[in-house]
């Protein structure tokens, strides 16, 4: 019988519509916009630095990095069908098992991305991808994650929208998971407005208000206001300059 996983991600693919190199442009676009504003500062400044996608998908992020400047980057993803779209832009992008190359020594990296994978993966194999991504980075190196986040009353949406989703997590479930495995100056991220566009300059100056407005309710309520109020967050951390 065919994997439940297999039949949603193959659906997936087709319903998202970006099946054309017209229409992964212009997502690729607006989502480099947004990762630029938020996440420039926490990118090597060393164009030259090696730098991993896990899993790829469809290049979001590989896009994203070369059209920074960045020219050693490297995907990689069990679904050929992503695969293929990805290298339909000429990203670098291949067909493989994320925990196979994590696994092996001679890979080192300085800039590993891993974005809406960790949720679908069991809470064993999450703490494995965490602990092989330490393994990979050269000292000082960076681990950028992305997955939903349950510390407001939205992020039941992100955790839950997707059939293959094993379980949720708050931000301090994440930061706490990337501390056991070694990280160090780890922080999340919500993933509010960026101020890219008209539209989104008037999200970005009525997100610190309400946020405001939203957490004094908590507080009068008697209540803790959420670390992350977004449906989903972003974490940084980093591998020691050294292990001494």
């Amino acid at each position: 019988m065919e994997s439940y996983k297999k039949i949603y991600y193959e659906y997936q693919t087709q319903a998202r519509g970006l099946l054309t190199e017209e229409a992964l442009l212009a997502r690729f676009n607006k989502l480099a916009l947004w990762y630029g504003a938020r996440l420039k500062a926490y990118l090597p400044a060393d164009k030259t630095a090696q730098c991993l996608d896990v899993p790829c998908g469809y290049g979001n992020m590989l896009y994203f990095l070369k059209s920074k400047g960045y020219s050693n980057i490297q995907g990689i993803d069990l679904d050929a069908k992503q695969v293929e779209l990805a290298t339909m832009l000429g990203l670098p992008a291949g067909e493989g098992d994320v925990f196979e190359l994590l696994s092996d020594k001679d890979q080192k990296f300085d800039l590993i991305t891993s974005f809406d994978f960790i949720e679908h993966l069991d809470k064993d194999d999450a703490l494995r991808l965490l602990r092989l991504s330490y393994q990979r980075l050269n000292p000082g190196g960076v681990l950028l994650l992305r997955a939903p986040c349950g510390d407001g009353p939205f992020g039941t949406h992100d955790t839950w929208n997707d059939l293959t989703h094993q379980w949720g997590m708050t931000s301090n479930v994440l930061r706490t998971m990337l501390a056991l495995n070694g990280f160090v100056a780890v922080k999340t991220l919500d993933e509010r407005p960026q101020p890219t566009s008209f539209i989104d300059v008037i999200r970005w100056l009525v997100f610190f208000p309400a946020k405001a407005f939203a957490s004094a309710m908590c507080m009068a309520l008697g209540m803790r206001p959420p670390a992350i109020w977004t449906r989903s967050m972003i974490a940084i951390a980093y591998k020691p300059d050294s292990e001494n």
